[in-house]
């Protein structure tokens, strides 16, 4: 999924303020902190992190430890190479258990989960349907009895040998949830660190620790499907995820078809839609977001209002915009 918004910082310094008691010797001038933003192309979209430190040296060699662990992942989990771990599990003999890295497992592990949770709506196993969605023919009518008959139910984990077993022969694509764990990852980079204040965005996934110094949050703006900024969040310590077709589309007989395929039909969904969630981890909101927005959005609304830690915006198309009950105030412009 590409972004279908956008992290606004409005602070660019800030001199932190240092105190003395009676009877201490005052300390020294606390140091200023600077923000700092490193921007890099990957996974097909743009990275960026931001945030703040006293330590130019520091910021540097973390935002290279983050884009080092950015391509260090995505030789796990990319289905565009063939060399990825990803694309070795797919070739994989069936019936057998392999055992695979702890970033593969804990990824796949997730998808499954909310795969149970949505009835399939989230499924890793369409691989080869993303594919030709690439190849520009998912737009092509096949009858329903030539459609490969897989899904997420056809891959049995196990938790304590850490191994999967493909049931049948399966091309595994992790677009809609690697991306979001990669960008837990590279806060829990900045935050090991001691960096409290971050955020990482990449594409449509963001992940947000401690507020800007002085500000309340950061700074969210929300985007229909028209590519219109129509509100800003105000958020912290906290993930999201749009999903939509405003980017990653094309148009076959008069049809947008979109990237996101529905794992009932295996074909494009073709109704234009933002699903913007909020969960406590990237990796989290990123697959929900793609879930809800194959589900019709009346069910998803339902399904969404019944996980305790998910909030879910639907931006449709001209239409009405429906949420969640918890889903935070949007300020409009």
């Amino acid at each position: 999924m590409l972004t279908a918004f956008s992290v606004v910082i409005l602070l660019v310094t800030l001199l932190t303020q240092c105190n003395s008691q009676k009877n201490i010797t005052p300390s020294l001038p606390a140091l200023e902190l600077k923000k700092f933003s490193f921007t890099q192309p990957h996974l097909g979209t743009t990275v960026q992190i931001v945030f703040f430190s006293a330590d130019d040296e520091q910021a540097t060699q973390l935002s290279q430890k983050c884009f080092q662990r950015i391509r260090d992942l995505n030789a796990i989990f990319s289905d565009y190479r063939d060399d990825s771990e990803l694309s070795k599990l797919s070739q994989k003999p069936i019936s057998e258990a392999h055992k695979v890295s702890e970033p593969l497992f804990t990824v796949i592990a997730q998808a499954q989960s909310i795969s149970a949770k949505t009835n399939g709506a989230f499924d890793i196993t369409l691989g080869k349907h993303t594919q030709r969605w690439r190849d520009r023919s998912a737009h092509r009518q096949e009858r329903p009895e030539q459609r490969d008959q897989v899904s997420y139910q056809h891959l049995k984990l196990d938790p304590e040998q850490q191994t999967i077993t493909l049931l049948k022969p399966l091309n595994l694509d992790l677009g809609g949830i690697a991306k979001g764990y990669i960008a837990d990852q590279l806060m829990l980079i900045l935050k090991e660190a001691g960096i409290s204040q971050a955020a990482v965005v990449i594409g449509g996934e963001t992940v947000l620790a401690a507020a800007p110094p002085g500000k309340q949050g950061w700074r969210i703006g929300i985007e229909n499907p028209q590519q219109e900024i129509i509100g800003i969040l105000v958020l912290a310590n906290t993930a999201l995820s749009t999903s939509g077709d405003s980017y990653q589309f094309f148009e076959q007989d008069g049809e947008r078809q979109s990237h996101l395929i529905d794992p009932t039909t295996k074909k494009s969904k073709i109704n234009r839609l933002n699903v913007t969630t909020i969960a406590p981890t990237a990796m989290q909101a990123d697959a929900w977001a793609t879930a809800l927005r194959i589900l019709p959005t009346e069910k998803s609304l339902s399904l969404a209002n019944q996980q305790p830690k998910l909030q879910a915006l639907f931006i449709p198309y001209q239409q009405k915009t429906t949420k969640t009950k918890r889903f935070p105030v949007i300020t409009e412009l």
